[in-house]
């Protein structure tokens, strides 16, 4: 079995079955998950030794203990369970495809998630903006753009799209603490690996299996995190 790491195989499609293809990313997933997991413990470790508790100078939006303070638990819920994993799927991998109108539908989703993020605060008049924006994204992109343009630059940059949608699905997680400063910035890096662990797994389904298969990997990553949110 070659050895290229999984962002690399992205023609398993060809060579391997579904079954085989789905071992091989909930494989990555386990391993790789504990390694993130073993990597944030030792960076802890290391703040201790000076002296320090990182983890009590911020909070991360995707540990449940954070997230059950963002909101209602059944909007948390249904964040965690149904709109984040659609929508980031929409955002970071929908377009890997380089079909016209899913790029469209991705640069779309961008508005409307944060639209969700902020509907309760949000005005009538902010959410009819919002609604706007997510329509003439979608007509902009679709109506100025041709096949053959997304299918040239497919040809170019497929494999940097790939190896691109996954960093900054971790990166984009720096958002997702409560509190920063430099002396903070090696323990959140090492805290988005986990998501960005998650991010190549999700990647690897996503191209050999299509879209459906990477919201359903998108899911059960946070799987645990839903439990965690019912029992606390």
């Amino acid at each position: 079995m070659s050895m290229k790491f999984i962002l690399s195989r992205t023609d398993d499609r060809e060579i391997h079955s579904k079954k085989w293809i789905v071992g091989y990313g909930l494989l990555f997933w386990i391993v790789s998950r504990i390694f993130a997991m073993l990597l944030v413990v030792g960076c802890v470790a290391v703040y201790n030794a000076f002296g320090i508790n990182p983890e009590s100078m911020t909070g991360f939006a995707g540990s449940p203990e954070t997230a059950k303070n963002i909101g209602s638990l059944t909007y948390v819920l249904i964040t965690v369970c149904i709109v984040a994993p659609l929508l980031e799927e929409c955002i970071f991998r929908l377009g890997l495809s380089f079909k016209k109108w899913q790029i469209a539908l991705a640069v779309a989703s961008i508005p409307a998630y944060i639209l969700w993020q902020r509907f309760t605060s949000l005005t009538a008049f902010s959410v009819t903006m919002y609604i706007v924006a997510i329509v003439a994204a979608f007509i902009l992109i679709y109506s100025l753009t041709t096949e053959s343009y997304w299918q040239k630059l497919k040809q170019k940059y497929f494999r940097f799209a790939v190896w691109g949608t996954a960093i900054a699905f971790g990166l984009i997680h720096l958002i997702a603490f409560t509190h920063y400063s430099l002396m903070l910035v090696p323990y959140m890096l090492c805290v988005v690996t986990v998501p960005f662990a998650a991010g190549c797994a999700i990647t690897y389904y996503r191209v050999n299996l299509g879209f459906w298969w990477g919201v359903a990997m998108h899911i059960f990553n946070n799987l645990p995190a839903i439990f965690v949110l019912l029992t606390i």
